[in-house]
């Protein structure tokens, strides 16, 4: 004979109505509320099980004891104050032995975890599921650890990965685990196909989730659409030959002749500069070389374009007249700026048909972690080229950074450089951007683009 499982709700002030009608009709049920007139609302049985209702104060060991709960018991207490809700976990974990507790917190304010508690934020979920909706995935709760490496997305026409076998995508720190299709359940392999419409259930890492969902769902934004869709000419002619590539290859839909006083962060606050850019939806910035004095360069005072950069947070693309793009190196110095750096490289690379190459640059001093981290970066730049159906050559030099990259970039149409803000360039850590910007007028008919891939207020490189 089955053991007859048991819940008991407490609380139908908020969700308890709700929950009640979700609960398996083959368990025996008891329900605690202060309000007669709630209890009357539920049905005297469930299903082929009577609901035992007990109208009284359940922050009461007394009134707990009525309900009779075992250690199989599931007790989840769901009224509208947290206080109360609080106070129940206490009475419950300090004289009953029970497995199974589940309590509603209505505001984040009051978050309080307890051990053997599974905690139910009511602010939490709304926020995750907006969350979820926005990035186009839906995340498990209470599977696995909680932390969104469970995601499921629905595969659309526009994406990449459609008509691609599962092996051919190269999963690394990720795999598909489930594909629903037309209402059926399939198990996939290697040589699985994805198809348009496909739900998609996708295990990983958290960090690796983000980046594949987004390209497996497709509908990504493509580049510069992410920033915005208008060019920013500063100093160029309306007939230049680069900004013509640029809109003929890229989601630009309108340009824009802009001045360098409308955003001078001498003169603007980084808050007015970051509105300048949003009323006018500027996607890039396009200029020609610009040299940087020496006192900037080495630290004796700020400079004024890459303040700009900073607080404009945009990509802006220096104009060395290229006729073409088919040849595009790649420059990372670091795992950080990675994600962010590489995946829109690739995109720009789909969109001029173009050639990649990554280089990495060893600075000789570089301690064995840091040679280490140089070392793999080219693994993890091809897996993702890969799973984005771009092929990448791979170049590894030791030396100075600056030097090698100016070297190296002359024989490519395009040098892509990430940037971030630096506490300070010096001899002993010069910011790299800050020169190959400086030097980029040495590079001649190839152009430079510098990507930020650092949010103002995070970490400085």
């Amino acid at each position: 004979m089955s053991v007859q499982r048991q819940v008991v709700l407490i609380g139908l002030d908020g969700v308890g109505n709700h929950v009640f009608h979700t609960l398996p009709t083959g368990w025996h049920i008891t329900v605690v509320d202060p309000d007669f007139n709630r209890l009357s609302e539920l049905p005297d049985s469930y299903g082929d099980r009577k609901v035992t209702k007990i109208c009284d104060n359940p922050s009461s060991k007394l009134v707990l004891d009525e309900c009779n709960i075992q250690r199989s018991t599931l007790v989840a207490i769901m009224t509208t104050s947290d206080v109360m809700n609080q106070e129940v976990v206490r009475l419950v974990k300090t004289h009953f032995d029970v497995e199974s507790i589940f309590m509603v917190q209505n505001t984040a304010v009051n978050a309080n975890s307890v051990e053997g508690v599974v905690t139910l934020n009511s602010e939490e979920l709304l926020t995750n599921r907006l969350g979820n909706h926005l990035r186009g995935t839906m995340s498990a709760a209470g599977i696995g650890q909680e932390r969104g490496e469970i995601r499921q997305l629905t595969i659309l026409n526009s994406s990449s990965a459609r008509g691609r076998s599962l092996a051919n995508l190269h999963p690394d720190k990720w795999t598909v685990a489930a594909i629903y299709r037309e209402g059926q359940l399939i198990v996939p392999h290697g040589d699985t196909i994805l198809r348009a419409g496909d739900d998609v259930v996708i295990v990983g890492e958290p960090e690796v989730l983000d980046r594949e969902a987004s390209f497996l769902r497709g509908g990504q934004i493509i580049f510069p659409s992410q920033y915005g869709t208008t060019l920013g000419a500063m100093d160029i002619p309306d007939d230049d030959c680069l900004v013509d590539l640029i809109v003929d290859n890229t989601e630009v839909t309108s340009q824009e002749t802009i001045r360098f006083a409308d955003v001078d962060p001498d003169n603007h606050t980084e808050s007015e500069i970051r509105s300048y850019v949003s009323e006018h939806d500027l996607g890039m910035i396009v200029l020609p070389p610009k040299p940087i004095s020496w006192v900037a360069r080495w630290g004796f005072r700020p400079s004024k374009i890459m303040a700009l950069m900073f607080a404009a947070q945009l990509p802006f693309w220096i104009d060395n007249q290229p006729t073409q793009i088919n040849r595009i190196l790649l420059c990372i110095k670091n795992v950080d700026s990675l994600s962010v750096v590489a995946t829109v490289a690739m995109d720009i690379a789909r969109q001029f048909e173009a050639n990649m190459t990554l280089l990495t640059v060893t600075p000789p001093n570089s301690s064995q972690d840091r040679r280490k981290d140089f070392e793999d970066l080219p693994n993890q730049v091809q897996h993702l080229g890969r799973s984005h159906g771009v092929q990448l050559q791979v170049i590894q030099k030791e030396g100075n950074p600056i030097k090698e990259i100016l070297n190296t970039g002359d024989d490519y149409d395009l040098v892509i450089v990430g940037y971030s803000e630096h506490r300070l360039s010096t001899f002993n850590n010069p910011d790299i951007s800050l020169h190959i910007f400086h030097d980029s007028q040495k590079l001649s008919n190839t152009s430079v683009l510098f990507l930020p891939w650092q949010t103002a207020g995070g970490n400085k490189a």
